[in-house]
């Protein structure tokens, strides 16, 4: 899947919400712009954000500093030109936060992979088991689903599987070993699974074990 691309402009209606703070960005006020191209639905995702707001992609900009973002990955299409300002550029790599290495598992829309340990060791159940995302299969080949409990009879753990979650339908889809979750977009549809075409759709059912 291409990489996304980003650029600086200034907002053209005033309708367009961040994507992180979720209020409206005022015509004419900087925002940055992320764009990524499915090949599937062959059209292009763009998501909005306040200058402020924008944090460096981590998985897909890992060790990348705001600094290197804004003066190597950041077109300026701005009305004013804005990054040829030393001091503006400056202000704008100071409103960027870079993104923490481990997210909190807040919400079921975020891809979410947890490795479970099999041992005797006691956690807290949690409310919903969809949101750890990672199984293991014991080598009998039975199969158990971590949800924060603990394992039972010490199971021999030897394999883990990864899911990803689409943001329009909440439906989970397993990834298979040649793809990692970290090359996938920060917001990732059923339309783009090129790997089962049978599921590349919100209509297909959940698969089984999600």
């Amino acid at each position: 899947m291409p990489p996304s691309t980003h650029h600086i402009e200034n907002a053209k209606s005033g309708r367009a919400k961040c994507k992180k703070c979720k209020d409206l960005i005022a015509h004419g006020d900087l925002r940055i712009v992320t764009s990524a191209y499915s090949e599937t639905r062959d059209m292009h995702f763009v998501s909005n954000y306040h200058t402020s707001c924008f944090v460096v992609p981590p998985s897909a900009m890992a060790g990348v500093s705001p600094e290197d973002f804004v003066q190597e990955h950041l077109e300026d299409c701005s009305n004013d030109q804005v990054l040829s300002d030393p001091a503006t550029e400056q202000e704008i790599i100071d409103g960027i936060a870079t993104k923490p290495s481990k997210k909190k598992i807040s919400d079921k829309k975020k891809r979410i992979t947890k490795d479970a340990e099999g041992d005797e060791e006691e956690h807290r159940p949690v409310k919903k088991a969809k949101k750890t995302k990672s199984e293991e299969q014991l080598s009998g080949g039975e199969e158990i689903e971590c949800d924060g409990e603990e394992a039972a009879d010490e199971p021999t753990l030897v394999q883990k599987l990864t899911w990803v979650g689409c943001k329009k339908c909440e439906k989970w889809r397993k990834l298979p070993d040649n793809i990692s979750a970290a090359d996938l977009p920060e917001e990732w549809y059923c339309s783009m699974n090129t790997w089962d075409t049978a599921l590349a759709n919100c209509e297909a059912a959940e698969e089984e074990g999600a």
